[in-house]
């Protein structure tokens, strides 16, 4: 007998673990977790905007030498964990900041955030930590992650700072109206070491260049989120700040939009008309718009097999 039989019994009508493809790597899951896990994670870049932090992230704190949010969950605390930093290529000078920034990536999962917002409330996120638990902001300023669900303390509002060109920096608010901090604790290090320990708090009045975090996402979220800012939900797009939606009302797309939903018959027959726009918006105005658009498919019927 040749080759290689499996060991493993299967029976039938069990069920098999399908494996989701994300670009040349494949991974089981649906938050990218799995790859952090098992070395194999995806490019991580630096999103432009709001909306584009979402999916696995990887929050780079501004402490020196470079920390990151992190949770300890045999520990049961939220700290700041010391990043792995590239070492240069052999005949090379050590690398500047800005190709540390380029090429940093989580090194174990307990680094990794997901990133995650609610219906509704765009400007809202939530991030779970790889144990399926929230970080929480106490109103003290505590920091903890050990809440399975999410609620208004487990709620934050990032907001847009400055920061070098293509690496965006963000203050991220608590539900306190408090921002997010590092800071180094005035204890001296211990003897024979040079490390300062940072730590963590949630209650600072105004942002500074301590709460200034940067933020790194998975490619694929990063693109998806892109994607969806130029196309939007279906009739609408983004606005240019990124702030929300604007329908295109009145627009050809829409009136073509409109005759495909409410006015085809047949094998998929479809007119446009653009004289009757202006009624059309007309009776959208007026609250009628239901009733014009059948009104109008009738007449067109009537026309064509008259």
């Amino acid at each position: 007998m040749s080759g290689t039989v499996s060991k493993k019994l299967k029976f039938k009508g069990d069920k098999v673990k399908k494996k989701k493809k994300t670009g040349h790597k494949t991974t089981e899951g649906d938050d990218g977790l799995a790859e952090i896990e098992s070395g194999n994670a995806t490019d991580w870049i630096f999103p432009s905007n709001i909306l584009e932090v979402t999916g696995p992230a990887f929050i780079i704190l501004p402490s020196k030498p470079l920390t990151c949010l992190a949770w300890d969950s045999v520990r049961q605390r939220v700290y700041a964990a010391p990043i792995t930093l590239p070492v240069a290529p052999e005949g090379a000078e050590e690398l500047s900041e800005n190709e540390i920034m380029e090429v940093v990536e989580p090194t174990d999962m307990n680094q990794v955030w997901v990133v995650s917002r609610l219906s509704g409330s765009e400007d809202v996120i939530s991030l779970r930590s790889s144990s399926g638990t929230f970080l929480t902001a106490a109103p003290s300023g505590a920091l903890s992650a050990s809440t399975p669900s999410r609620g208004p303390l487990e709620s934050f509002s990032p907001t847009l700072s400055e920061g070098s060109p293509g690496r965006p920096t963000f203050f991220l608010r608590s539900n306190s109206h408090k921002y997010l901090s590092v800071y180094a604790p005035d204890v001296k290090p211990a003897e024979g070491t040079t490390t300062t320990k940072y730590e963590l708090r949630g209650d600072i009045e105004s942002p500074g260049d301590m709460e200034s975090w940067k933020v790194k996402c998975q490619r694929e979220f990063v693109l998806k989120a892109r994607i969806e800012a130029l196309g939007g939900p279906k009739g609408k797009k983004r606005t240019a700040d990124g702030a929300g939606y604007v329908e295109n009302a009145g627009t050809l797309e829409d009136e073509q939009e409109r005759n495909r939903k409410y006015q085809t018959w047949g094998s998929g027959v479809s007119v446009v008309s653009h004289d009757d726009r202006r009624e059309i918006k007309k009776a959208r105005k007026e609250g009628r718009i239901s009733e014009a658009m059948l009104d109008r498919r009738a007449k067109l019927k009537h026309d064509k097999f008259c």
